[in-house]
């Protein structure tokens, strides 16, 4: 009842008024209608007792008593066929059981349009939990099919992760395989002091497992009056403009040459072997790798008395690095 009284309020209301109207008419029509019947209950009984004493009243005489018995007995059979005709007439009796069907008395209509209500909730409250059952199921079948939503989800989820991982591995892979190129040595090339130059040969070779392509490469040589590597400064890179011609392929453990010069000064060898003097060779070398990524290898080089002392020559400064 009270899912019915939610979903159907204006239907609650009037089975209200209803349940209302029908008592307070009953109780207005219900004295009338009691003392009509009360009447007629008395006008019936006057009549039965008016018919009683007649036969007292008229003392016949025994003649005529004689030539009225067949009156009397046509008489007696009339009454009896009267009385069989109005218990066939009369109406059958009323039964709790079926409150609406034969009822006379305002209570027993009261009583039929209770049990009409009660019927009418009962179908009601049927239709009530048909519906919540058709909710439920409407619900169940949303859920389902959020369900090929969420695995979907779940599914782009873990493709992702699988993607990043197989991007990893791709990147580790690249790296294992890809080239390297970078200096392998530097070394003078002799002169004679009256050329008043300084000539190095640099050498770089690819130590990767697969070749390099569209090889250029661009270096400089310098000489600066200190010997502490504190007091070096870190060199600019030499403009691009001054590359060389690219070299097409540098395959594994392959080298490539560069010769770079500067002017020079007097006595250069003794300055430095005294640490009045440093030689300093810097630049950068640029490549493509089988992945077809653009590779840039930037270096720089010191020789002073240091040096020349512990047989290296030359000393790679902590430029040497690479960008990607």
């Amino acid at each position: 009842m009270s899912h019915h009284f939610l979903i159907h309020p204006f239907v609650c209301l009037r089975l209200l008024a209803c349940c209302l109207v029908l008592p307070l008419s009953a109780a207005v029509w219900s004295p009338p209608f009691a003392a009509a019947q009360d009447v007629m209950t008395d006008e019936i009984e006057d009549e039965d007792v008016t018919a009683e004493e007649a036969p007292d009243e008229e003392a016949p005489a025994e003649d005529a008593a004689t030539d009225q018995a067949p009156a009397e007995e046509e008489a007696s059979e009339q009454p009896a066929a009267a009385d069989e005709a109005a218990e066939q007439a009369a109406p059958a009796s009323w039964d709790v059981s079926k409150p609406c069907e034969n009822y006379q008395h305002p209570y027993e209509a009261d009583l039929c349009q209770q049990w009409r209500t009660a019927q009418a909730a009962e179908r009601n409250l049927g239709l009530t939990r048909l519906l919540m059952l058709i909710g439920a199921v409407a619900t169940l079948l949303l859920l389902l099919m959020f369900v090929p939503l969420l695995m979907a989800v779940m599914a782009a989820r873990r493709a992702a992760r699988g993607g990043a991982s197989v991007a990893t591995n791709d990147t580790s892979r690249e790296d294992e395989l890809r080239a390297y190129v970078d200096v392998d040595k530097l070394e003078f090339i002799e002169t004679a002091e009256s050329e008043g130059t300084v000539k190095v040969k640099v050498t770089f070779r690819n130590t990767g497992q697969t070749p390099a392509f569209k090889i250029k490469s661009v270096a400089q040589v310098g000489i600066r009056d200190v010997s502490d590597e504190d007091l070096l400064p870190v060199m600019p890179l030499p403009d691009r403009s001054l590359l060389d011609a690219p070299r097409p392929r540098l395959g594994r453990d392959a080298t490539a040459t560069e010769i770079v010069q500067c002017d020079s000064t007097p006595s250069l060898a003794d300055r430095v072997m005294k640490g009045d003097a440093t030689i300093l060779v810097w630049g950068f070398a640029e490549y493509m790798d089988v992945f077809d990524r653009k590779r840039k290898t930037a270096f720089q080089y010191l020789c002073n008395a240091d040096t020349l002392e512990t047989g290296l020559i030359f000393k790679p400064m902590v430029r040497g690095d690479e960008d990607a």
